[in-house]
């Protein structure tokens, strides 16, 4: 006899074999004591238990439910992986995988091969008032039927087509020799109702509408013509329906339907064969009808390795119906062998007719079994979702202060390539729409790389054409999870123009054509990928500072100067616009702004044309900021010759022109429109690495877009330049941050050692207040107050301990100024102390500064000092093992006696003159 927790066990088996979520009250606890005659708190403890034997599933909602766990996994086939689920919701996830998917959802490959025609089929529903007549084009067993069923259930669920409307199917083989009675179902007899007018406001499905006569078809044609009918019998009386038309045929349009008839159907939807599918949708297609089998025989299936991939890949004639059918076929054989509620489909219950083309295999890969119920292929975006939330996280962690920019760049362009190896080897999305986006990218990467001289691979246009495929899909996880990160993905993309400029007008420019060319606005995200690709593949571009741009009237004067020119040179350095002799200059004026617009990084133009007409042409140009054109008259071959050798060795555009008008019977003008953009310099003697790191430190402390370049520059060149130095021609420098002053006359100069102590704070928050709100700016000044600590300005320029590196310099320092008799001011010991961790870290990793100028002459003037300095750092040079040589002391010597010259308050570095003053 059964014990009393045995029956509860057997209760629940019994009530779970037919397993449905719309009759949930029968698993409560409460439900089985009262069928079972027990007490509900006994049938809970033995509930409970089953639980606890794994088998039975605890969901913990209100009420608790109990289900028997080999009934639910095998009639939802699927593996759970626990007995107790937090709540319902979750539980009906994994349970109802396939339940919860809508219309369109349910096709499989409605992201991939199906996703052309599911486009067309939405339009072709939603467009009003009652849609458009659809023809489903496509071969046997291809899925027709299933897709206009699904078109149907669209457009109740899009509420175009009412939810009391009903779906006919017409199957036009049995009426191929009855028109009469074609006509008076579709029509209706007398007063009867036919289809017409049962599917008012609904939908009839035509199958096979090439087997009606063309009878048949008239009265289909006639009734698409007007939109009215005439029941069969029923007199003069005209009837009126808003049924929504869908034909399918596996014959070609033209020879389907008489042409009038073709003509009034403008939605031709060719429908993808079975081999024409991807891999992947036939997996998940072979695996859904295995899973379904199962449900159906109330088993669990589990097919072997071989077998599994013989009909993955197997070309079967008739498409999908063929595939079922060898499905049904084989779960038949197995079934009669099955045990204990399983079976197995190995190769020999495959047809005769796979069975003679299998390949010779391995005897394992028939024993290896694939169970349907835990079998889980990643056919969602999920995946993709985690890799750009870890490339906002990059952002997250240089916001804050844990990385800098390079580390920054480093990891999303690591993450980007995981994503990249998913869309290639994990989704591999494959269409019609998909094909022709990729073949209009890659004329666009040959366009620009030929423009700047760079390499943007097929590969890059292979994902980029993806990439815009599926930002296209509104519906499609990734766009929603744009949509919803859009302000953050806006941010980090800002970061990344602002430091990476040349990247990033190669980018625009990219974006630009695919908008011209695609008519698709690239959303930012895009925009990131793609401006990471063209860092990635291209880590020094070398893009030119004057673009040419040939103008002539005639035919193919232009081009053929143009042509002649860039072979001469060896590279393409001049674009050319050919005008009709009888074209004015001012229609010619918008092609050649367009042209302009191309040359994004471009400062200088030079326009070469052949009339003096054209040498106005400037004045119709309204569109033309930050640019500036210099015109030059008379061309020719050689002149073009000698403009473009110019051009390539990066000349000033007015040398240029002057050397072309000295060497050529011709005359120029320059019309200058460049704006100089706002940019603060950080620089110091301690090299460009210890310059860019100070820049991000500033960068972190603005969670705004600032409309500033930060550019971290050579020392040595601006103090060997000064004020005539390329950088102060390109930008309008605000101010200059480091450690000694470059001396640049008429730019403010804020010390480092002044924004730790705050005695520069003011200063800065002055230039910052142009580009930052009230808000910001409070902002702002607060991340500074956290950032420039001493100990994380240290941390943030070394590679080495800071906490151990600054107590040995602060005891170095007190030495010093013990030793010398002299008193530091507290900003030029923070400034010092700077200085001197960056020294050490030059020391160890042997990149020292060695020259210095008059080394010599120092070295006989200041013995006594060179002496003390090596006594205070003896411990500093045990620890690390390094060398202090004399060119870094008088560095020192330089940083403390120089002081009052060189920072911006004037006061001197000591309470005590000067001895060498």
């Amino acid at each position: 006899m059964l014990s009393t927790k045995e029956e509860v066990y057997g209760y629940l088996e019994k009530i779970s074999r037919n397993f449905s979520t719309k009759e949930l009250k029968q698993f409560t606890a409460n439900d089985i004591s009262e069928n079972l005659n027990i007490s509900r708190n006994l049938a809970s403890q033995y509930l409970n238990e089953l639980v606890k034997e794994t088998r039975a599933i605890k969901v913990n909602s209100r009420p608790v439910y109990f289900f028997h766990k080999r009934n639910v996994e095998r009639s939802a086939q699927v593996t759970f992986d626990t007995c107790i689920f937090s709540g319902l919701d979750e539980f009906l996830i994994k349970s109802r995988s396939g339940e919860s998917k809508r219309d369109f959802q349910k096709a499989v490959g409605h992201y991939l091969s199906l996703s052309p025609c599911i486009e067309q089929c939405k339009a072709a529903v939603q467009y009003p008032p009652n849609g458009l007549p659809t023809l489903l084009y496509g071969a046997n067993g291809t899925g027709k039927s299933f897709l206009s069923g699904l078109m149907f259930e669209y457009g109740k669920n899009e509420k175009v087509i009412k939810a009391d409307r009903h779906y006919i199917a017409v199957d036009c083989a049995e009426y191929a020799q009855n028109t009469e009675g074609f006509a008076r179902n579709l029509l209706g007899e007398g007063d009867g109702k036919g289809w017409l007018s049962r599917a008012d406001g609904g939908m009839i499905f035509f199958d096979e509408i090439d087997r009606l006569p063309a009878a048949g078809q008239e009265l289909i044609f006639s009734y698409l013509v007007s939109g009215q009918y005439r029941t069969v019998g029923g007199g003069d009386e005209i009837y009126e329906s808003g049924a929504r038309l869908v034909f399918a045929t596996s014959r070609p349009p033209g020879e389907a339907l008489f042409k009038a008839f073709a003509r009034r159907i403008p939605i031709v939807i060719q429908v993808p064969s079975l081999n024409e599918r991807t891999i992947d949708e036939k997996e998940e297609m072979l695996v859904a009808f295995l899973r379904r089998e199962g449900q159906r025989m109330g088993v669990d299936v589990s097919i072997s390795k071989r077998a599994f991939h013989c009909m993955l890949e197997y070309p079967f004639e008739n498409n999908i119906d063929e595939l079922l059918f060898c499905i049904t076929s084989c779960c038949a054989g197995a079934y009669l062998e099955r045990d204990a509620g399983q079976i197995a489909i190995r190769t020999y219950h495959l047809p005769d007719y796979m069975m003679s083309s299998l390949r010779f295999g391995a005897e394992e890969e028939d024993d290896r079994l694939i169970r349907m119920s835990s079998y889980n292929r990643d056919n969602s975006f999920e995946q993709a979702i985690q890799y750009f939330q870890m490339i906002l996280d990059e952002y997250q962690d240089f916001k804050s202060g844990d990385q800098g920019f390079e580390g920054m760049l480093k990891g999303c362009q690591q993450h980007l390539k995981n994503y990249y190896d998913y869309l290639i080897y994990g989704q591999k999305l494959v269409n019609n729409k998909i094909a022709s986006y990729e073949q209009m990218i890659n004329q666009i990467f040959e366009t620009v790389g030929e423009t700047y001289g760079i390499n943007l691979s097929k590969k890059y246009s292979y994902l980029l054409a993806r990439c815009l495929y599926i930002q296209l899909r509104a519906d499609h996880i990734v766009s929603k999870w744009v949509k919803t990160n859009g302000d953050e993905i806006g941010a980090l993309f800002g970061v990344m123009k602002q430091e990476l400029a040349k990247e990033a007008a190669i980018t625009a420019q990219i974006a630009g054509l695919v908008k011209q060319n695609l008519d698709v606005e690239v959303n930012s995200l895009n925009q990131l990928f793609l401006l990471l690709n063209v860092k990635s593949q291209n880590e020094h571009i070398a893009v030119a500072s004057t673009a040419g741009v040939i103008l002539s009237h005639g035919y193919s004067t232009a081009t053929s100067i143009a042509d002649a020119a860039n072979q001469i040179i060896g590279k393409k350095v001049f674009e050319a616009i050919d005008m009709p002799l009888d074209v004015q200059s001012r229609d010619i004026a918008g092609i050649l702004e367009k042209h302009i617009e191309r040359y994004i990084t471009c400062r200088d133009i030079v326009l070469m044309v052949d009339m003096g007409s054209l040498e106005q042409i400037h004045q119709e140009m309204r569109n033309l900021a930050n640019v500036n054109i210099g015109i030059i008259n008379n061309i020719s071959t050689a002149l073009a010759v000698d403009i473009g050798l110019g051009i390539c060795g990066n000349m000033d555009m007015e040398e240029i022109l002057k050397r072309a008008s000295e060497n050529n019977i011709c005359t120029y003008r320059i019309i200058n429109n460049v704006r100089k953009e706002d940019a603060i310099i950080f620089s110091g003697e301690n090299g460009i690495d210890t310059a860019e790191k100070i820049k991000e430190l500033i960068l972190q402390s603005s969670d705004a877009c600032i409309p500033l370049r930060f550019i971290a520059y050579d020392y040595y060149r601006l103090v060997k330049n000064g004020s005539r130095d390329e950088i102060f021609a390109r930008y309008r420098v605000k101010c200059i941050i480091g450690l000694f002053n470059p001396e640049i006359e008429g730019v403010p100069f804020i010390a480092l050692e002044d924004i730790i102590s705050m005695d520069g704070a003011e200063q800065l928050k002055r230039i910052f207040s142009a580009y930052l709100d009230e808000k910001q700016l409070e902002v702002f000044n607060q991340n500074m107050l956290k950032n420039f600590t001493l100990q994380n300005v240290v941390e943030s320029i070394t590679i080495l301990n800071p906490a151990k590196l600054l107590d040995e310099v602060e005891h170095s320092v007190t030495r010093l100024s013990r030793i010398t008799g002299q008193k530091l001011e507290g900003r030029i010991i923070i400034g010092l102390y700077v200085h001197l961790c960056c020294l050490v870290e030059r020391l160890v990793t042997k990149t020292s500064i060695e020259n210095y100028q008059d080394l010599e002459g120092f070295q006989k003037k200041h013995g006594d000092f060179i002496g003390w300095v090596q006594e205070c750092f003896q411990d500093i040079s045990n620890h690390y093992k390094v060398d202090l040589p004399v060119s870094e002391i008088a560095y020192i010597y330089d940083y403390i006696h120089l002081n009052s010259k060189n920072k911006m308050t004037g006061r001197p570095a000591f309470n005590q003159d000067r001895e060498d003053e």
